[in-house]
Order: structure tokens, then C-alpha cells, then sequence
């Protein structure tokens, strides 16, 4: 019995068919699936690296926070001490790391010095004498961070503050 070839090489059905164009879809198909793998890595890196970011953003704010009350506590000292104290008081606060082993350099023109290891404030003491009421404003910052805030005093002698607000300015 004699076969007739039905089918050419050349023709339309076979071309699709042969295996260099099977191998040329498989390969373009894996540099599809490669090339999102790729494009999801890196939006992935991208989010969790923003969420650092956000995470560390937050915790120097806290830091400022604190050190805007610790202003206000040194302001509040200094005029429970002396209730003509009219003035600006400034500090300076160690920030503790669990790792630190060795003292902090205090000096900002050293090399050595760091200012993650350092928080500062400042608080303003405003008075009113005629009706013994009066208002301290503290600053705090930390690595670039400010917080405010505004305490009123409700009286001078004895020391009565209300609650301190954070003061937006």
C-alpha cells in the first residue's frame, strides 16, 4: 500500500507545529512568567522597605515627643522653683540604645559624635502677672523630627498647669 504525504512541511498546519516555534513560545512564555516574578519582587522590596521607613519615622517622632515633654517638666521645675522665672529653658537627652556599650560622645564637632544617641528641647515660659495665669510652649526634636507642646497655667504660686496639647504652630 502506497501513504501520500497529506501534509507538507511547508505548509500552513505544519508551521505552527515544528519544534523551533514550540521551543521559541515556551521560552518567550518563561521570560513572561520570569519577568513578573521580577516586576512582583521588587514592588514587594519596595513596600516592605517604605514600611521601615514609616516604622523608623514614627519612632523619632515618639523620641521628639518625649523630649518635648521633658520640656515641659524643666520648664515647670524652674518656675515651681522660682515663680518669677521668666525665660527659655534648654536640655539635652540621652537617648539609651540597648546595644550602646560605650559612653556617647557629647560633642558635635567630634567625629565620633552621633546624633541618634541625642534629643533636644526647648521651653518657653510666658507669663501673665496681672491675673497669675500663664502658658510654657516646649519644642522637642529628634533626628530631624518636631514635636510641640502647649501647657496653660492655670495659676503661678502654687503651680497649677492643665494638660499639656500638642501644640500644631
Amino acid at each position: 500500500m502506497i501513504k501520500y504525504i497529506t501534509k507538507c512541511e511547508y505548509s500552513p498546519e505544519y508551521k505552527y507545529n515544528r519544534p523551533a516555534n514550540r521551543r521559541a513560545m515556551s521560552i518567550l512564555v518563561a521570560l513572561i512568567v520570569v519577568s513578573t516574578l521580577i516586576m512582583l519582587a521588587t514592588v514587594g522590596l519596595k513596600i516592605s522597605s517604605d514600611e521601615a521607613e514609616i516604622t523608623s519615622y514614627d519612632l523619632y517622632a515618639m523620641q521628639a515627643q518625649l523630649s518635648a515633654e521633658s520640656g515641659l517638666m524643666h520648664a515647670a521645675a524652674s518656675l515651681g522653683g522660682d515663680s518669677s522665672f521668666t525665660s527659655t529653658v534648654y536640655g539635652t537627652m540621652e537617648v539609651a540604645f540597648a546595644n550602646a556599650a560605650e559612653p556617647a560622645v557629647t560633642n558635635p564637632d567630634d567625629p565620633e559624635f552621633d546624633e541618634r544617641r541625642f534629643a533636644f528641647y526647648e521651653a518657653q515660659i510666658t507669663l501673665n502677672r496681672s491675673n497669675e495665669t500663664g502658658r510654657i510652649l516646649s519644642t522637642g526634636r529628634y533626628m530631624g523630627v518636631t514635636r510641640k507642646l502647649s501647657a496653660e497655667i492655670e495659676k503661678i504660686s502654687p503651680l497649677k498647669l492643665k494638660k499639656a496639647v500638642i501644640s500644631y504652630e
